[in-house]
């Protein structure tokens, strides 16, 4: 039953999604104030984030990238990398969604926005203990968001997502708090904590272990429910009108039947990363 419901409840976020883009202009029309520019302009940033993490969900191999972090923006309406998103909101509102996205309804205290982004799954190079499982293949994910800042510093959020092509994808639905704290002008300390779920698709495809496969590995089928918990700080301080930098930790800990899967070797897992982002043209 638990499953089941989650299940409605992560495709009716997904028709809302559907119904979100069909009415998008006739929010946006009225949403406009009369203050404001006659039209949209052209934002964007640029920069590059080093990180260092887990070498998958579950791994305890380590993995180190440096990746470029871009956002483009024009009006309500937003290419972008999940950091590049963070870059941009910096100091000038809530940071984006990744990949296309688009803001469906705005106020000062509430947000909805609508996102398409490639998922880009997973496969057995990633790790040795994957090896002979069946990749986790890339998708397009279709996701809902919404954010509520309770007070100038507390804010709540949450957002479903849905694999649209069925690549056997799945849904997924998380849920955060943020604390905000304006160390000056320039800088401020993000403190935030979540939780994440999936649907049986999803947890099989990350979690799970097929039976008769070329795995060593057990069989394990996963169910729906929580995956992980998670918490991190945030700094991030802009330098001047154009440049911007972060540095940022999180930990992330594996709970029911991802915790107890056979590919889960190390169940809590820390990132750390650093960038720094030009931005231009507000």
């Amino acid at each position: 039953m638990r499953s089941s419901t989650g299940l409605i409840f992560l495709r009716s976020g997904v028709l809302a999604l559907v119904s979100g883009w069909a009415l998008l202009p006739a929010w946006a029309q009225d949403a406009a104030a009369p203050d404001e520019p006659a039209g949209p302009k052209l934002h964007y940033a640029l920069g590059a984030i080093a990180s260092n993490g887990p070498d998958y969900a579950g791994g305890d191999g380590r993995k180190s990238s440096l990746r470029p972090a871009w956002a483009v923006e024009y009006g309500r309406f937003r290419l972008s990398t999940s950091r590049g998103s963070a870059f941009m909101g910096h100091g000038l509102g809530t940071p984006r969604e990744s990949g296309a996205s688009a803001t469906l309804a705005q106020s000062d205290r509430f947000s909805l926005s609508a996102a398409l982004r490639i998922d880009k799954g997973r496969d057995g190079s990633d790790a040795p203990i994957l090896v002979g499982l069946p990749s986790v293949r890339s998708t397009l994910r279709a996701r809902l968001s919404a954010g509520y800042a309770i007070t100038d510093r507390w804010s709540v959020g949450a957002g479903v997502s849905q694999d649209i092509l069925g690549r056997d994808g799945g849904a997924q639905l998380s849920t955060s708090v943020g604390y905000t704290w304006p160390l000056t002008e320039q800088t401020k300390v993000t403190i935030g904590a979540g939780a994440s779920f999936g649907d049986r698709a999803y947890l099989r495809g990350h979690f799970g272990v097929p039976a008769g496969g070329a795995s060593p590995l057990p069989a394990f089928d996963p169910r729906a429910g929580l995956y992980s918990v998670d918490g991190g700080v945030e700094v991030m301080s802009a330098i001047n009108r154009h440049w911007v930098i972060l540095g940022s930790a999180r930990v992330s800990q594996l709970r029911g039947d991802a915790r107890r899967s056979p590919l889960t070797v190390e169940p809590v897992g820390y990132s750390v990363s650093v960038g720094l982002a030009y931005r231009c043209c507000r």
